[in-house]
Order: structure tokens, then sequence, then C-alpha cells
């Protein structure tokens, strides 16, 4: 059993802690509604689970599932949308088997409270933090991805604990 977080994509009901059995593929093609392809972070190892055929159904947008992907994985970032529900778990092992998803993400989505956001200038840092704090996850992400794709000085920003 691992454990990942759902991501509905009716953004009414909350995401949550889930357990499986990641070898059970029956299991995670009921959570996302079919059969399903990886969208991996480039940081920390991680990967979205969602439905392959989103698009042929017309599944709905899964907002807060593509935020999280285009923060985490920079290279997707409006190339690659997340539709249906979706599960985030840990990246795949050296075998192909799917690990729990890191604890630093169940911590910052599921049991923080406030939020800040971190801005990379120098490649060689130091990590700056905005003043600005937010009482969600989702909103810190937006306001990260916006900042990162209007600033040119922007080298990297990062969502933490506030």
């Amino acid at each position: 059993m691992i454990t990942g977080i759902l991501f509905p994509c009716d953004e009414d009901q909350p995401i949550k802690r889930v357990e499986f059995d990641a070898e059970n593929h029956t299991t995670i093609q009921e959570m996302v509604g079919g059969t399903f392809e990886a969208f991996n972070f480039d940081t920390p190892p991680a990967s979205i689970l969602a439905n392959d055929e989103a698009m042929l159904y017309s599944l709905p947008f899964n907002m807060r599932a593509t935020v999280l992907l285009w923060q985490h994985a920079k290279g997707l970032r409006g190339k690659a949308y997340i539709s249906g529900d979706a599960i985030l778990t840990g990246a795949p092992d050296g075998r192909g088997r799917t690990k729990s998803v890191p604890q630093q993400l169940i911590e910052l989505l599921l049991e923080t409270e406030t939020y800040g956001v971190e801005f990379l200038h120098h490649p060689d840092g130091p990590w700056t933090r905005k003043a600005t704090t937010f009482d969600n996850w989702f909103d810190a992400y937006n306001f990260a991805i916006i900042q990162e794709e209007t600033y040119a000085a922007v080298r990297g920003v990062r969502v933490i604990p506030a």
C-alpha cells in the first residue's frame, strides 16, 4: 500500500489522502475514471496519474492538479492539462514501482495553514521571500507561477509553509 493525494476535478470536493495498492492498476483506473498516464515532476520526485483519454471523453478540467503540475514540472507549463480526477503519488523507483507521495507534499498540501512564496533571482541563491502570505496552497501556487512567468529576473520560485 502507498499513500497518494486524490485531486477531484470538482473544486467543491477537497483534496484528500488515499491509501491504495499501486500495483493494482484497476484501483487506479477506478480513481481516475479509466486508463491512466503519469505526468512526472522535476522536483520533488512525484507524479500525477490522470485519465489518458480525458479529452476523448470530455472530462472536466482539473485546475488544482494542473496548477500543481505546472509548478513542479515547468517544461509542461501551458502544454499539459489535467482533466478528470487525478492522483498525486511519488515517482516510480528503479524497478518502475510507484512510491508514496513525498512527505513534504503531504505536509504542504494537507497540513499547512498558511503559505509563503520564495524567489530565486541568481542560480546560486539565496532564496528570498515575499511578505505576502496565503491561506490556501492553490492561491500561493497561482501567485508563484504568475510571478515566474511575468518577471525575467525570477529564476525559480517555490511555495513553502509560512
